[in-house]
């Protein structure tokens, strides 16, 4: 080898400072001076159609982030491999990504002792990372070894560079037809769609671009092409612009600034083929993800994003909202999902193609009771959302209902349960009086309330309501004492006043003055059944868990205001 080196006259060392001079890129070895590499850039005229296949039970999750640059193309159908050796598949799957830019081809060679007349050079072709297909890596070493034949056992070290720099400019011929892709382990994902978004930002920051707003020259450094119609603005004008509309709450002017970029064009794919061109939506708004590789502020982005959703949730009709005051939040929707991170943002009318949203309405209470139940999505409350209430299991009965759906039964129990019970106010669960006084304590929640008119009571002291003479349960705390039902003496304030008989009073002397309330003011008409039989057990002098010549002291029956009939707890 040193005697190889040390003649001024060796073809080898001549044909390889020749090929330096016109490839720079080309490295010699420094422990071999006959030997060299080169990396060939893989730069298809027609972007390759590469599919990631999924991986099997116990690989990561499907849900990786990946490079937002490269375009998926869907049209419904499975992924299915060929039978044969060439990694492809016969018909477009569901996912593909169409790269212009690939990882280079790296061509190691070796020009041996006898090279050119009576030895080929050694020849070693690889890809980091190993995207290529074996099958394709041993068919360009065969054709690399023919072209030394080919050219007359000549100095073929040039030819060998070019013919591999059209083979990668033909894609290797890896996808001879449009309807299939190269298939690539999903391991190379994430290398491969890096690659290709570098390469591309690499060149484009070598360019220079007038930028449609402040019509200066700029270096693409400092520009940004849109991803949806690929004009170029200057970043500086993208902030001033964009931080304005969002601040002003103006999110739907977050698009394009070209006055000529409406929504007729067509989504720009200009350099994928047999890719299916679909009109553009009215709402042309930026992504999220483009918007921070602007760059925008983070927080920024996020009150983008959550104004955006904003107005799609009250546009859409079939929205429901959380029934406490101090929530208002939106249930949560399939349609309309709340966003846990900025990058999980998806716009369902950008998903959806040419299909319009459906945003009929729908009555709530059109639908099984088992589809009723709504969750919001700021307190996890889980409401009915027919009656609003907190969520009572698909076997309850939720009203209101359309009376069309009612049976007689169904009306019958109604009629019943409007005329003989009561809804507690703080679930609203009905109760239903059997005895003793309208003091009522509910079942579900605890909660004291009134039996005549549901009003809430203080726990502390709930007689109250009933001695507050500007109310309408005024001195009726044992009205309805016997139960409320069909099988006993209904409530006076339901009976009309036509039919109301005067009964015989229960004693001779006219009530006292203390006795007449605000529905009984002169002391006639229908008599408050609790306070007959309590004149009639004070008539008779007999005692009813208090004795009745404890009424001897008034003090003891006298309030700090003077007024008398504080009503004891029973």
């Amino acid at each position: 080898m040193a005697d190889d080196s040390a003649d001024p006259e060796d073809e080898r060392e001549i044909e390889l400072s020749s090929i330096a001079a016109i490839f720079p890129e080309l490295v010699i070895d420094p422990t071999d001076p006959f030997a060299a590499s080169i990396d060939l850039p893989i730069t298809p005229r027609e972007p390759l159609a590469v599919f990631f296949p999924p991986l099997s039970d116990g690989g990561p999750p499907s849900g990786l982030i990946t490079p937002p640059s490269s375009v998926t193309v869907s049209d419904g159908e499975s992924a299915r491999k060929s039978a044969g050796k060439q990694p492809l598949v016969q018909s477009l799957p569901e996912e593909v990504h169409y790269l212009s830019h690939l990882p280079p081809l790296t061509l190691q060679v070796t020009l041996p002792n006898g090279y050119p007349a009576d030895n080929p050079p050694k020849v070693k072709l690889f890809a980091v990372p190993s995207w290529l297909p074996d099958t394709a890596l041993r068919s360009l070493k065969d054709e690399v070894n023919r072209l030394w034949e080919e050219y007359g056992r000549d100095q073929v070290l040039y030819y060998i560079i070019d013919h591999l720099q059209q083979a990668a400019e033909r894609g290797f011929d890896l996808v001879h037809d449009k309807s299939r892709a190269l298939e690539v382990s999903q391991d190379l994902k994430i290398e491969l769609l890096d690659f290709d978004v570098k390469t591309k930002r690499a060149i484009f920051e070598k360019e220079t671009f007038e930028c449609g707003v402040c019509l200066e020259p700029k270096k693409g450094a400092f520009c940004h092409r849109l991803v949806q119609c690929s004009h170029v603005f200057c970043v500086a004008c993208l902030q001033d612009f964009y931080n304005s509309c969002i601040a002003e709450g103006d999110v739907t002017q977050v698009k394009c600034l070209s006055p000529n970029c409406g929504p007729e064009n067509t989504l720009a794919q200009p350099d994928i083929p047999g890719a299916t061109k679909r009109k553009r939506k009215h709402d042309r708004t930026l992504n999220p993800s483009e918007l921070l590789q602007i760059p925008l502020e983070h927080s920024v982005v996020k009150r983008y994003v959550d104004m955006k959703r904003k107005k799609k949730l009250e546009s859409d009709k079939t929205t429901i909202y959380c029934p406490r005051k101090w929530c208002q939040g939106a249930a949560r929707s399939k349609k309309h999902p709340k966003p846990a991170d900025i990058n999980d943002f998806s716009d369902p009318e950008e998903d959806s193609g040419d299909e319009k949203p459906d945003n009929t309405e729908v009555a709530p209470n059109t639908s099984p009771p088992a589809e009723r139940i709504a969750i919001c999505e700021d307190c996890d409350y889980a409401f009915c959302r027919v009656c609003k209430a907190g969520w009572h299991g698909e076997f309850a009965t939720c009203w209101p209902r359309k009376q069309a759906e009612l049976t007689a039964e169904e009306r019958a129990s109604e009629e019943y349960m409007s005329r003989h019970t009561t809804r507690c106010p703080s679930c609203s669960s009905r109760c239903q009086k059997t005895h003793g006084c309208n003091h009522m304590r509910c079942f579900q929640c605890n909660s004291h309330f009134c039996y005549l008119c549901s009003a809430w009571l203080d726990e502390g002291n709930p007689y109250q309501h009933f001695n507050n003479p500007h109310l309408s349960c005024y001195m009726r705390l044992w009205e309805l004492e016997e139960g409320d039902g069909v099988d006993v003496q209904p409530r006076a304030h339901d009976i009309p006043l036509e039919l109301h008989e005067p009964p015989a009073p229960p004693r001779a002397a006219a009530p006292p003055m203390g006795m007449r309330n605000a529905h009984n003011p002169d002391g006639r008409g229908a008599p408050n059944a609790g306070l007959e039989r309590f004149l009639l057990l004070v008539e008779n002098d007999e005692e009813d868990e208090w004795d009745s010549d404890e009424m001897d002291d008034p003090g003891e029956w006298e309030d700090e205001n003077g007024r008398v009939w504080e009503i004891p707890v029973r």
